[in-house]
Parts: C-alpha cells; structure tokens; sequence
C-alpha cells in the first residue's frame, strides 16, 4: 500500500515537474520572443532588412509573437527582392495562419510568386485561383483573383467570360478593367442583358462613352435610360441626351430612381433652355398618372412662391407618402404653418411627421420647431421634454445643439466655449478598429503599411490606413458613410449628424472628427481671443483637414481662404505657398474670422454665415424683413442659399460633437 502510494507521490512530482519546466520553457520563449521581436522592428525601420531576418527568425513557434514574425521575415526578404525566401515564408504563412484576413493575401501573393518563379504548372496555377476566387468572391483578391483565372483560361471561352466578368462586377473602374474588357471583346459567345450592363458600366467607368451606349442599347432601356443620357452628356451630345431624358419620362415606370429623375429634369430645362416653372407646369399636367410626378411636383414646388407651393408640398406629402420628397414637403408645409403663427397646426404636421419619418434628416428640425411652437403658446414644459427628446435621439446634431442651448446647459450664452482643444493619438481607438490579435498588434506597433496590403474590407480600417497615409478628407468620408450608413443617393448636402441616433461615447466618432493642427489653433485661438474648438470644427467642414485643398473658386488651405481676403486681413501680398502651409494658413484664417466677429458686434453666428457667403450677403439679408429675423435659429432657416444654410449646421454640428467627444467634461 505504501509502495503504491510513493509511486503516485512519485507521478505527481514528475508531471509538476514537467509542467513547471514547461512553463518555465514557455516563459523563456516568451521573454527571448520579445526581445528578438522588438530588436527586428527596430532593424526593419532602420532599413536593415537582413538583420532584422534573422531576429525574426529567432521567434519561438510556440510564441503568440510567431505569426508576426512569419509576415515580417516575408516584408524583409520581400525589401530585399529575394523572390524565393519571400515564397517560402508566404507557404509557411498558409500553413500556420487560420485568419481570415491574412490568408487570402497570402494565398494570392504566393500564387502570383509561384507564377513568376515558374515552380508550378499553369493549369495548378489556374487552379489556385479559381479557389481563391470561389472561397473569397467579394476580397480584393478573390476579385484579382477572378482575372487571373479568366487569363489563365483562355481556351475555355465559357470558363474565360465568366472570370472577366465577375472582375468587372466588382472593380468596373479596377487595375485589369480595361483588359478584361478587350478580352472580353474577343470571346464569341452569346451575352445576357444583364452581362451587357456589366460591360457597360465597365466602359462608362473608364469613359469609353461611346461602347457604353452601345451596350447599354442592348439591356433594359426603363433601367438604364439615365445612364444612356450621362453618356451622352459625357459627348457633349445634348440633343441625344435631351432625346433620352425624353424618351424616359415618357416610360409609365421605370428603375431609375427620384434622385436621378430630379437631376435628369434639371438637365432637360438646362438643355432647352426652358422657362423653369412654365416647363414643371406643363410637365406636372402631362405625367400625373407617370412615375416622375411626385418628383415633377416636388420641384415645381421648389421653384414656386407660397401659397402654390404649400398647395404641391401636400400633395406630395399626402399622396405620395414614401416618395423621398415626402419628409421635407412636411417639413415645408411646417415651417410655412410656424411662420404664419399657426401653431396648433405645427403640432398635427410634427406628430405625423414623427410618426412617419423619425429617421429622416428632417426629423430633429421638425421635432425642434415643434418645441419652439409649443414655447410660443406658453407649453413650456411639454417644450422642455421635446428639447431633451431630441438630444437624447439626435445627440449629434445641430438642432440637438439648439435645444441644450434652449435648455441652458451652458454657463456660455452661446453655447460658444473657450475651452483648447485637447489632443488624442488615432491609435487610442485601435482596439475597438481591429478585432483580430495579430491585427491589432500590427496596428499598435505603426505597421500600417501591410495592414494596408491586406486590403481588408472593413471601412473602419480603410479610414484608419488613410489616416495613416494623412489622406484626411477620404478617412472622413470613409468613415462617415459607414457611421451614418449614409447612401450615394442622398437629396442634399448631408448634415451627417442628424442621420442616426449615435452615443458620444461611440469611438468610430473619432474617424469621423479627427483632433488635427490642435498646437496651431490653439494657439493662434488664443492670440485672437476665440473659441479653438469652433475653427477646428470650421477647418473640418472648410477642407476636411486637406492642407493643399483648392476649391473652384481658387480657396486655399486648411481654412478655405481667398488669396484676395487674405491679403485684404494682412494688408499685403500673401503668397499661395503661405496658404498651404497649415500654421499660416489657421493664423490667417482666424485672423479673418476675428475680423468678421467684430464685424457683426461680437456675434460668432453672423460670423460664420459671412466666412461662407461674406458679410455683404449677410447684410443684405438682415436687411431683408422676409428673411431677417431677431431670433438666429429663425433667421439661419430663411436664409435663402442652402449652401450657406447648412454651413452653419454642419459647423455648429462639428462643433457640438468635438466639444462632447473630446472635453473631459461635456456639455
């Protein structure tokens, strides 16, 4: 018995021994890993590749630095054009890695190495990617991936069609576009209409216009007749376009969408040069029973005065309740009601409106102006929940601006604070960007530029690498679109904001407005005694933090401004290259703007109207008593030029959103 219970002390021992050993092991591993891991990153940003080889080298399999290790040997031997090392690790790569991500980069790249080095035969190369392709259709590489096939293919015209045609689908406008289409050209095989839609597109994508309407003849004319005539408008073909445009209004119904009807009116009354409203009436006569009337409608609505067009507002709105125009001829029909001083009226359109389209851009504007109509007949509690209502569901926007300012949440009368713009590292939302380990510790240590390679389809990432590369206006855009799931085919300007119901706390938020040049607004904010965070938010808007931006108009530079006005705020000839260096150009830029605060006796609303449409226009308009208004929210909505009427939203907007991101203490 004894015997017996020695021997399993003895067993337990052992095992505890083995099992300290391998931790013991491990943690060696581990600690050596670190170290040869961090001298590699420090020889590869020296540039001394083959040193950094051979540290990386060093890295145990069995360490969670491994992987890393395995996609730097390949960056080194891959710097040192050694073609065949750079094969060998990307095979160990696909052997070792389950991602996702890296694998399909892996495989293509090896694919393509295999294919150069002529290590494997055609057909096994064909093969691999078709795989890739059939495993991954909607990567980068699947799509690359299709192309090559269809190369690889040529003697199988079905095989060969297929594969251009899947690239085109994907990348109309891509790096093979062009040969695949002449590829394609030379396939005699019968094509669907659809497929002709493919190649058209591809063509109109690289602005063969001519093919294009060739193509675009052999689909379905009901969806595709806009497209026909911006090919023709592309040739400068204004007598086919017209004839297009025609051809499509008359069609009962029809795939293209109100957003393109509404520009293809345009361009009709452009085209004939066309009395605008006389042309809408006859139109509006003509197609009441068509697909274009709630459109026709709407813009003859547009063009007319009151009551007309208060009269066209509800018809859209009531009989043509999903039509896209529905929320804002309610939002019209509102505001005629506000103005007249009909407010029990406002509160039955703002119900409804709340009922139907509490998604919609117009929908913190209405639900503003409710608040305001409830104020005027002394309701004011019930104004003060509508108030809070709308900054809890429309956080962001500029009318939630609007109602903290109603509510007094600022010790500020303005709400304009003073407060410096407090500076942050992009790298402090990495964690929440990327989800994968390997990523992520790429991502920590600068390694962009192969995240970048993997072409990751997460538009987060996109916007983070063009934030990397100081690309600023396309990590934006890049972001706000997915943020705001916002569509190509949206009406106006956006006031992005106000799309969807979003928490401050939302990191992504921080792609979106990005703290930038926080060292020289400071500043020079401070030189000139204004707030930071409002010409950080007017930069935003102006130029999306492009320091080299120019505008039609000859603005330049972060701050958007006109050689002419910058030499008018500094009394002298400044130079274009003064503009585009972004510490002169935000000095300038403030300077102008203190200018026209002063202008206005103190008032940084009118200021920000007058950076966008100059202080004569709005001049004029306070002179105008159909326009002008005590009241600044009231005044901003008659202001008669959309641009500048949304200017000062999306800045004020900007504003709002950067003050409660990033101050340690929000509003």
């Amino acid at each position: 018995m004894n015997i017996k219970k020695l021997q399993l002390c003895l067993i337990s021992l052992i095992i505890a021994t083995i099992g300290l050993c391998g931790v013991f092991y491990k943690y060696t591993c581990d600690k050596n890993s670190k170290r040869f891991y961090k001298q590699g990153v420090n020889l590869f940003n020296e540039k001394k590749y083959s040193d950094a080889y051979y540290n990386f080298k060093q890295i145990n399999r069995f360490s969670n630095l491994y992987e890393l290790s395995l996609l730097k040997q390949y960056q080194c031997a891959n710097n040192l054009a050694d073609k065949k090392t750079a094969h060998i690790k990307l095979k160990e790569i696909i052997k070792y890695t389950k991602n996702d991500i890296i694998k399909p980069w892996a495989l293509y790249n090896e694919t393509l190495l295999s294919q150069e080095l002529k290590t494997t035969q055609n057909e096994i190369i064909a093969r691999k990617f078709k795989i890739i392709y059939t495993n991954y259709p909607n990567n980068d590489f699947g799509i690359a991936s299709a192309y090559k096939y269809a190369q690889l293919s040529k003697n199988n015209s079905y095989e060969s069609k297929e594969g251009y045609l899947k690239y085109l689908t994907y990348a109309p406008n891509g790096k093979y576009a062009l040969s695949a289409l002449e590829e394609l050209s030379k396939i005699e095989t019968e094509l669907t209409k659809e497929e002709y839609e493919i190649i058209a597109d591809a063509k109109y994508a690289n602005s063969q216009y001519t093919e294009a309407i060739a193509n675009y003849e052999k689909t379905v004319f009901s969806k595709n007749w806009y497209k026909i005539s911006k090919c023709y408008r592309a040739l400068n073909n204004k007598n086919k376009e017209k004839e297009t445009i025609q051809k499509g209004l008359n069609l009962k119904i029809s795939n293209v969408n109100e957003k393109e009807l509404s520009i293809a009116l345009d361009r009709f009354i452009s085209i004939t040069n066309a009395n605008k409203i006389q042309f809408l009436q006859e139109l509006y006569n003509k197609y009441q029973d068509s697909y274009v009337f709630p459109t026709i409608a709407y813009k003859l609505a547009e063009a007319s005065s009151s009551p007309r067009a208060i009269k066209l507002y509800e018809t859209v709105a009531n009989d043509y309740p999903t039509s896209i125009w529905a929320s804002n001829s309610l939002w019209e029909i509102f505001w005629y009601s506000f103005q007249e001083g009909h407010y029990k009226n406002c509160e039955n359109i703002a119900r409804k409106h709340i009922s139907l389209y509490k998604d919609s851009q117009d929908a913190p504007r209405i639900a503003y102006w409710y608040g305001r109509a409830l104020l005027k007949t002394k309701n004011n509690q019930q104004a003060r929940e509508i108030f809070y209502d709308i900054i809890n569901d429309y956080p962001l926007s500029y009318y939630s601006f609007l109602s903290a300012k109603r509510l007094k949440m600022s010790k500020s009368k303005k709400m304009i604070l003073r407060k410096p713009i407090v500076s942050y590292n992009i790298n402090s939302i990495n964690k929440f960007i990327f989800k994968d380990k390997t990523l992520l510790k790429l991502a920590n240590s600068e390694n962009w530029e192969l995240i970048d390679d993997f072409k990751i389809d997460d538009s987060y990432v996109k916007a983070w690498i063009a934030h990397k590369k100081k690309n600023y206006p396309t990590s934006i855009n890049i972001a706000k679109k997915e943020l705001f799931e916002e569509k190509e085919e949206e009406i106006e300007i956006n006031i992005e904001s106000e799309e969807k119901n979003l928490s401050f706390s939302n990191q992504f938020l921080k792609l979106v407005y990005p703290v930038l040049y926080e060292k020289e607004i400071n500043e020079s904010a401070k030189d000139y005694e204004q707030s930071p965070y409002l010409f950080l938010s007017l930069i935003r808007e102006e130029s999306h933090f492009d320091k080299n931006a120019k505008s039609p108009v000859g603005a330049l530079g972060l701050s958007q401004l006109m050689p002419s006005t910058a030499n008018f705020i500094e009394n002298k000839q400044v130079t274009k290259d003064t503009l585009v260096t972004p510490d002169k150009n935000i000095k300038i830029g403030l300077k102008y703007f203190t200018y026209l605060v002063d202008y206005f006796d103190n008032d940084e609303y009118l200021a920000i109207l007058a950076y966008n449409a100059g202080p004569g226009n709005i001049k004029k308009w306070r002179n105008n008593p159909s326009i002008n208004s005590n009241e600044i929210d009231v005044f901003v909505e008659n202001i008669p030029y959309i641009e500048t009427k949304n200017y000062i939203k999306k800045i004020l907007s900007s504003y709002w959103t950067y003050i409660n991101i990033y101050s340690t203490k929000n509003i």
